[in-house]
């Protein structure tokens, strides 16, 4: 079967208040006539977040766009045009735009640049398919209305450097690549609260690939002011920078999460996932982290926002334990708390917890009073999981 892999863009308004999307018409060379988004195959040693930009400049001559967030990664089959079977995937990212003048190219059979109303672009749109990651960014662009919370420069500058950089560092490593995950990938990023977190694979451990790629990260972290983190997995998936249980098993999380909610910005995908992990240590092993993180780490708003993400962390590996392709946007953690525990301190936290991210995560005051809440909760999941995990294993079920 033959094996395609693209990267395409939704591209949409920076104006919250009535956010737009743009489509573009195409007759084929069949003569088949359809409306869709920019998107193309990747090039040799391409990564998919440089061709979704790519693709956007050619086919709709918008070179000024800001990277928003990751939708996923779509696939499907086909048959070619020789008759042959084959695979397609494509990686959606979404971006934003201040201008919005679109120039199709009449040589691909674009005709005509259209700025459509978000909510309602995908009864105009040709695939049904396409229809899932038009809701993903209709999402994440409802989430930032609340605000609203415009999408970030800053995060746009510091990905763009940072894939650019690690894609020369990589040259020379086919199987290496980066992927960038979390809030700078589910499109959440709040700036001033979030960090940029990056994800590294293939390379040797002994390899000075490695402290070329760290300090490019300590670099961008110094020069714009922010947090931005870089963990590198070992073949086995053990991080080889920050060795440690918690870690690795952030990291074989995340890994396990490209193509879902992490986007390969250098480099190529990994080859493949680490295992699951088991659910109940899981949780013991985060709740054992916050109970002596909390008398490590300094006071104040740095320890607040480990307490809070440790919390998130305990919330997505329990959502992923249910579904492993499930979303972890926290509005959708969420209701999943709400849904399976909805008496749980858990959920209730995060809702709220959710609510102080959409409104700027400005008030040091509400962080605190939802850190100092995070340890109870955490025990209360712990002693849930150990009941769910009992359920499972009755004879009765």
């Amino acid at each position: 079967m033959r094996q395609y892999a693209s990267a395409g863009a939704i591209v949409v308004t920076t104006d919250l208040r009535q956010p737009r999307t743009l489509l573009l018409d195409q007759v084929r060379v069949t003569g088949e006539r359809q409306t869709v988004a920019a998107k193309g195959r990747l090039e040799p040693g391409e990564a998919p977040l440089a061709a979704a930009l790519r693709e956007v400049a050619e086919e709709a001559g918008l070179h000024d766009v800001i990277y928003a967030g990751y939708l996923g990664q779509q696939a499907y089959r086909f048959t070619d045009n020789d008759g042959t079977p084959a695979a397609k995937t494509v990686d959606w990212f979404l971006f934003a735009a201040d201008d919005t003048t679109a120039l199709t190219r009449g040589e691909e059979g674009f005709t005509t640049a259209r700025w459509i109303d978000l909510d309602t672009a995908g009864d105009e749109a040709s695939h049904a398919g396409f229809g899932e990651y038009l809701r993903r960014a209709a999402d994440i662009v409802s989430w930032r209305q609340h605000r609203p919370l415009p999408f970030s420069t800053l995060l746009d500058r510091v990905i763009r450097d940072v894939a650019d950089q690690a894609t020369a560092i990589l040259a020379e490593q086919p199987d290496a690549g980066v992927g960038v995950c979390g809030s700078a990938a589910r499109g959440d990023y709040v700036e001033g609260w979030s960090d940029i977190d990056l994800i590294g694979w293939g390379l040797p451990e002994a390899s000075p690939l490695i402290a070329g790629l760290s300090g490019m990260v300590e670099e961008f972290s110094a020069c714009h002011g922010i947090r931005v983190s870089l963990r590198l997995a070992d073949e086995h998936g053990h991080d080889v920078r920050s060795p440690g249980p918690v870690p690795d098993m952030k990291l074989q999380a995340a890994l396990r999460r490209v193509g879902t909610d992490v986007a390969v910005i250098a480099g190529v995908a990994p080859a493949t996932a680490p295992a699951t992990v088991e659910l109940l240590s899981s949780l013991e092993l985060l709740h054992e982290h916050a109970a002596h993180g909390s008398t490590r780490w300094s006071s104040g708003r740095d320890r607040d926002r480990r307490l809070l993400s440790i919390a998130c962390s305990t919330a997505r590996i329990i959502v992923t334990n249910e579904n492993p392709d499930g979303s972890l946007r926290l509005p959708d953690v969420v209701r999943v708390l709400e849904c399976g525990w909805p008496s749980s301190q858990l959920g209730a936290l995060l809702g709220e917890y959710d609510t102080f991210r959409r409104a700027g995560a400005e008030s040091a005051d509400t962080a605190a009073h939802l850190a100092r809440r995070v340890p109870d909760a955490l025990t209360e999941m712990i002693e849930l999981g150990g009941s769910v995990i009992a359920a499972h294993k009755s004879p009765s079920r």
